[in-house]
């Protein structure tokens, strides 16, 4: 996610005042590409160097299909979808879409495809150091007995929406009330403009991990280009432990200054980092996939160009989070650019992915292999096939997901 989400605000939207931002200036914003950065140069090229001796080279080929998912949402903004199971039935979370709406969107559902449109809002009440209506990206784990919630929020120290930081909640059902006490967020990082996008990752060693976004192009007119980072979560997933490390910067011209939305899975054998790239609101938003030697990195994306880019179901796919059904693989993702229209949602999409010898794949909807069970998963996989029903561990080997 862009510091944006919802339509409102200042920073990617409009400006405070109500006033509509001209649209030439996303433009030239969303294709700014310079060489300046917060984040040393260096640090790509000795990502790229360190990457060199320990990956093999996989070529992932580009999405081809017109139509790669299913919008499941039609008609509704559902900004950042995440969705996970819990005995049978569906919870999807999503980015506040209005500035006065639920913090924490909810929909519930028997199955992936169909939502009704009545939302549960799953935090009503935000942290002290969160001020309203920039609540974003949530991810949502069962660990310990309980359900854990990692989002983030607008620092109200700061000015209006001015500043975004990540912060946890929990709550004893899937549904909420998330609460938190903390007084101060879990990653802030002030010096990049602040810190978005989080989403957590448990390895086949059962350490959990919490992914997130630099959010350097906050400021529109400045150059500088987004990181994202790993850093080690404590078994309750409350607490950081050691530093957080760069996975990967944009440095790529398809990206703009705008590497966002992380998200890392095991599958296939292989770590893979899915990821958005260039401005929210733009057509040239789009998803990008980079291998990874382990949770630490280092990951090299698996082209020069992105994964699913625009196509003949809408401009610039993005917001992406995947999600393990015990036997398929599945990515959410919302596929409209928004474009400051107020009549032009960003509905949910589903795609049914597949992990073969060169990666990852989409499969075609509304064929056999749409609704096929793939094939045997690896020991680490078929370990814990749903990581949030109560028999599954917090720890130990489960399936790579989120």
């Amino acid at each position: 996610m862009t510091t944006r989400r919802s339509r409102f605000g200042p920073e990617r939207r409009r400006p405070a005042s109500g006033s509509r931002t001209p649209v030439l200036a996303w433009l030239a914003a969303g294709l700014c590409v310079i060489v300046s950065s917060l984040v040393p140069l260096g640090a790509t090229s000795q990502v790229r160097a360190a990457t060199a001796g320990v990956l093999p080279r996989v070529p992932v080929a580009p999405v081809a299909l017109p139509d790669p998912g299913e919008v499941i949402t039609p008609g509704i903004d559902v900004p950042d979808p995440f969705v996970i199971e819990v005995a049978g039935v569906y919870f999807m979370f999503a980015s506040q879409e209005k500035f006065f709406g639920a913090n924490v969107p909810l929909w519930v559902s028997t199955s992936l495809t169909s939502w009704g449109p009545t939302t549960l809002d799953a935090m009503p009440k935000l942290p002290s150091w969160a001020a309203p209506g920039f609540t974003w990206a949530p991810d949502v784990r069962r660990l310990d007995g309980r359900y854990v919630m990692w989002f983030n929020a607008a620092l109200a120290t700061r000015g209006f929406g001015q500043t975004k930081c990540i912060g946890v909640a929990t709550a004893s059902s899937v549904i909420g009330p998330y609460e938190s006490t903390a007084t101060a967020p879990l990653v802030c990082q002030l010096g990049h403009l602040g810190s978005i996008d989080p989403h957590t990752f448990m390895d086949p060693e059962g350490r959990l991990w919490l992914l997130w976004k630099s959010d350097d192009n906050a400021r529109l007119t400045a150059s500088t280009r987004t990181t994202i980072y790993v850093q080690q979560l404590s078994v309750d997933g409350l607490h950081l432990l050691g530093s957080p490390l760069a996975l990967m910067t944009a440095d790529r011209p398809w990206e703009g200054r705008i590497v966002e939305s992380p998200d890392m899975v095991f599958a296939g054998g292989r770590y893979w980092l899915f990821f958005s790239g260039n401005w929210f609101n733009q057509p040239a938003y789009a998803i990008g996939v980079a291998q990874c030697a382990g949770p630490r990195g280092p990951c090299r994306p698996s082209s020069s160009g992105p994964w699913m880019a625009s196509n003949a179901q809408g401009p610039g796919p993005g917001e992406e989070s995947l999600f393990y059904d015990g036997s398929r693989w599945w990515m959410l993702y919302a596929p409209f650019a928004v474009n400051y229209q107020a009549s032009t949602p960003r509905p949910a999409a589903l795609a049914r992915l597949s992990f073969g010898p060169n990666g990852p794949a989409v499969v075609a909807p509304g064929t056999a292999a749409w609704d096929a069970p793939a094939p045997p998963a690896t020991k680490h996989e078929a370990a814990c096939t749903n990581p949030f029903q109560a028999p599954c561990p917090a720890r130990g080997p489960g399936p790579m997901m989120k």
